[in-house]
């Protein structure tokens, strides 16, 4: 108790106190990872991390790429075993609800998003001109002039196909919360889903039996 009522007065400050600076994640973020790496062998200490983390989910949540891997790999951990408490229980579904609502997050807002472009898009649309013209300002489209260096310069081609930056190269692929992936626009793969769903059916499945045990049990 004593834990969480310290963890819950500092986390507000942390933003505060220790702002993003140089780097592109803050640093109480990264100790926060570090300790849930280093230390997620200890139940205890999973436990401490998870619940901080449900109560702060705000806090979290532009920097969650760095933690639904995890939380999603001890669901079972937490929620499945005969042996484990009801708490436990009960977090670990509560982390599969945050994924949830953290993604559900995350499509609103891309929603809103795309809704606040539209207007732009239709003015483009009704005003070709004006598109053209700032199109032709800011020199991202000439046709004629792209033509012409292609033809003038024909090993460019070439080049630009070998080259590993060129616009055939094959992209790379990497795993999510990697560096390629800006954490704000995070999203759970597959897989990540198929995981959540699946526990909650076993969870549901095992709550059902232990009731049934405590029953028969009771008229045994």
């Amino acid at each position: 108790m004593l834990v969480k009522q310290a963890l819950d007065i500092l986390m507000p400050a942390l933003p505060r106190r220790l702002p993003l600076g140089d780097s592109r994640m803050p640093i109480w973020i990264r100790y926060t990872k570090k300790i849930l790496v280093e230390e997620g062998h200890s139940i205890p200490n999973l436990i401490h991390i998870f619940q901080l983390i449900v109560r702060h989910s705000d806090l979290f949540y532009s920097c969650r790429a760095q933690f639904v891997p995890q939380m999603v790999n001890s669901l079972s951990r937490l929620g499945l075993p005969y042996n484990t408490t009801a708490e436990n229980r009960r977090l670990a579904i509560e982390l599969a609800g945050l994924v949830v609502n953290w993604e559900r997050q995350r499509q609103n807002e891309m929603k809103v998003v795309t809704d606040s472009d539209a207007p732009n898009q239709i003015n483009d649309v009704f005003n070709p001109s004006s598109a053209d013209s700032k199109r032709s300002v800011d020199g991202s489209t000439f046709p004629e002039d792209a033509t012409k260096r292609v033809k003038a310069e024909p090993g460019l081609q070439s080049m630009c196909v070998m080259s590993p930056g060129g616009p055939s190269s094959i992209p790379n692929i990497e795993t999510p919360g990697s560096g390629s992936q800006p954490d704000e626009e995070f999203k759970p793969n597959a897989a990540m889903e198929e995981m959540i769903i699946n526990f909650l059916i076993r969870v549901r499945l095992t709550s059902n039996l232990l009731s049934y045990c405590m029953v028969m049990m009771q008229f045994g």
